[in-house]
């Protein structure tokens, strides 16, 4: 259930916050993308004078805690590092829920922790909402306004971003992706307003915005018929209904995952005007292509954190990406 949550939870997120229905679906998708792109959806041959495009990989189909996947993508994707806040003593929850009038859907349960890869140092370990992955948000934020590269993918950068941050919490439990949910229209709104998030805490009194405020409530009480529900596609219809309380029934619908898992493939394919033999014939139209926009922000993001892990000494985890170097010129 938690795989689903990357598209629909963002899409309530965004329309929570009045964000234009289209704007808060295509950030929805690019969050939901990082799913998609956990393992190659299909075999690619798409190439451009003999270069290959290659999906940047955001996880792998096992769930063994002793391997961190191809290029380390585990740590960069699913386990993003908190730097040492894992250490710390747990904290009163970033968002604060008293404040908010808004009560746990479960009530008297701690707070879970996300399963950690092994041997990781333990100044690495994954922390949800750690003021490392509220960085990495800024980071979109603040270059947006000045650096041409992040500001032609903005969008996508902090779509796949979102997917990153939401993963920060063990998702599996329902408490914790309710919590998940706040935090994104946290950072939702401060995405829509241009401005930082503050790296503890907020300065978002949710309570005065009632439709976030019911919102979380109507997600609150899906639980109990998530978990009598037998598999995804069920699943999946309890998340479309919740969501056309809140959009147009026709963009609703356009949120079932047979469309959504080709969308973005499919819109390439046609942009690129590309043949059967995989050879892309419009290379500048291939480019506007969310798909490529995504892989490039996600390229951006694994290098952005090889750099940072580089800094802080920690050489032997190479995150570093690439789609292919005929397709990351300008």
């Amino acid at each position: 259930m938690n795989s689903l949550f990357h598209f629909y939870g963002t899409y309530l997120a965004g329309l929570a916050l009045n964000i234009e229905p289209k704007s808060a679906r295509r950030l929805a998708k690019y969050a939901g993308q990082g799913v998609l792109q956990r393992m190659p959806q299909v075999t690619l041959n798409w190439h451009c004078d003999s270069a290959y495009i290659t999906p940047v990989q955001t996880g792998c189909a096992d769930n063994d805690i002793d391997s961190f996947g191809p290029a380390y993508c585990k740590l960069a994707f699913s386990h993003l590092p908190a730097f040492g806040e894992y250490e710390q003593v747990v904290r009163d929850s970033a968002l604060s829920f008293g404040e908010a009038g808004l009560s746990s859907p479960m009530p008297g349960r701690l707070a879970e922790m996300k399963p950690q890869l092994n041997r990781l140092p333990t100044f690495l370990l994954c922390q949800p909402d750690s003021r490392f992955s509220r960085r990495m948000l800024n980071d979109v934020i603040f270059k947006s306004r000045y650096h041409n590269e992040v500001r032609r993918m903005s969008e996508a950068l902090f779509g796949c971003r979102l997917y990153v941050y939401q993963s920060t919490w063990p998702l599996s439990h329902w408490p914790s992706l309710c919590q998940s949910w706040l935090a994104t229209c946290y950072a939702l709104e401060c995405w829509q307003h241009n401005k930082p998030l503050k790296l503890t805490g907020n300065d978002w009194q949710m309570h005065r915005n009632a439709r976030v405020r019911a919102i979380y409530r109507r997600l609150c009480a899906l639980y109990s018929q998530m978990i009598k529900t037998p598999n995804c596609i069920s699943r999946e219809r309890l998340w479309t209904s919740l969501l056309g309380e809140y959009t147009m029934p026709e963009l609703a619908d356009k949120g079932r995952s047979a469309s959504r898992e080709t969308a973005f493939l499919e819109q390439a394919r046609r942009y690129g005007q590309i043949t059967k033999s995989g050879r892309i014939r419009a290379l500048s139209q291939f480019k506007e292509s969310y798909w490529y926009k995504f892989n490039l922000a996600a390229a951006y993001h694994c290098n952005w954190l090889s750099r940072q892990l580089y800094h802080r000494g920690f050489t032997q985890f190479d995150t570093r990406q690439y789609p292919g170097s005929a397709f990351v010129s300008p």
